[in-house]
């Protein structure tokens, strides 16, 4: 199939009434369909790279990339949030990695040196050229936000502002004190499946009653959990509670800012980073995000890296299985429960963006 047949199958899929289809076994692992994924909807799409307590002091910088761009995103000295190339003008070089707090960045290959607002303003022995100009080499800049505390980018010049389509997110999120949340810790995983598989195991709690029937299960049950509802970008999924449990959403905010929010104990949020290199790739980041007064407890912050662990560890298991069995030949996609509904939302938004072309109203 070419990409754009599969384009066409999965468009076809998701005009089905709801809960729909499960997607084309081909959506996860052919190349090709993922580099148009990441031409049409990765690319154009806002992304969360940072927390605002990574970037809370002048000076303070973190170096990402994204779909190939390399980005730094920084705090200037007015205290102004900025993404910027991290490549340099001259030839080419990176100019920072990692992270840190620099009140300038010099590029290690010749010294040439930028302030925090992207200017050039040293290039040692350039001035032996007549017609070179400091005002000529500035680092290009991209689109920055700020919402709910993650600092996110876009690629597009012409991206659509993120927080103005949010506000209805935003009132639901409105006791919880989200953006005033820190990271409290992080845990890295290696994951080697595609974007997708990730992204739907984490916005439907079907599978609660599998891998997670002696966790998740017993205080957010399965059943019922299809009280979806769609603000613009986002999708939210609120899960029913076992009785004396506490019910939490997950949000996901198209195409790949993942979180889950607990009722109970605001505002204790998990954020799922996927750093997306490879059609059948992720490195995964679980983010744990609390208010500062318990990101300072050890023993909380113990006992939440101990459940992230646990569940995340009985996800690897299906997540693997899933990128394996969708590339059998004797696998159609078969129909979602009503559970999975958050699924055929998605559907319908990444079919809706891949049959856009980037430039085009």
């Amino acid at each position: 199939m070419t990409t754009e047949e599969i384009v066409a199958e999965l468009a076809k899929t998701a005009e089905e009434d709801a809960p729909g289809r499960s997607m084309p076994g081909i959506c996860y692992h052919d190349p090709e369909f993922f580099a148009l994924e990441v031409e049409r909807v990765l690319r154009p799409g806002w992304h969360a790279v940072a927390r605002w307590d990574e970037l809370e002091e002048p000076g303070d910088y973190k170096s990402v990339n994204l779909f190939g761009e390399d980005i730094v995103v920084l705090r200037d000295q007015s205290g102004t949030l900025r993404a910027l190339s991290r490549i340099c003008q001259h030839r080419g070089h990176t100019i920072v990695e990692g992270s840190g707090n620099s009140k300038r960045i010099t590029c290690p290959y010749h010294l040439w040196t930028y302030n925090l607002e992207g200017e050039l303003v040293s290039a040692p022995f350039m001035d032996e050229r007549s017609d070179f100009k400091t005002s000529d080499c500035k680092l290009p800049k991209f689109a920055l936000e700020e919402w709910q505390g993650f600092i996110l980018v876009n690629l597009d010049p012409n991206a659509e502002p993120l927080a103005p389509q949010l506000t209805d997110v935003d009132e639901i999120l409105s006791e919880s004190n989200l953006n005033k949340a820190v990271v409290a810790d992080v845990t890295d995983w290696d994951s080697p499946w595609n974007w997708k598989v990730m992204l739907e195991n984490f916005m439907e709690s079907y599978h609660h009653i599998g891998p997670h029937s002696e966790s998740l299960q017993k205080s957010n049950p399965a059943k019922g959990t299809h009280e979806m509802t769609v603000h613009g970008p986002c999708i939210a999924l609120e899960n029913p509670a076992a009785e004396g449990e506490s019910r939490f959403w997950v949000f996901q905010i198209f195409p790949t800012l993942l979180f889950a929010q607990n009722r109970k104990y605001n505002p204790i949020a998990l954020w799922y980073e996927m750093q997306i290199d490879r059609h059948d790739h992720i490195h995964l980041r679980i983010h744990m995000l609390m208010p500062p007064e318990l990101a300072a407890q050890k023993e909380m912050v113990e006992f939440g890296r101990a459940m992230i662990t646990q569940i995340h560890m009985e996800d690897i298991p299906v997540c693997e299985n899933v990128q394996s069995g969708t590339r059998s030949r004797a696998y159609t996609g078969g129909p979602l429960s009503m559970q999975e509904s958050t699924l055929h939302s998605f559907h319908k938004m990444l079919a809706e963006a891949l049959q856009r072309i980037p430039g085009k109203a």
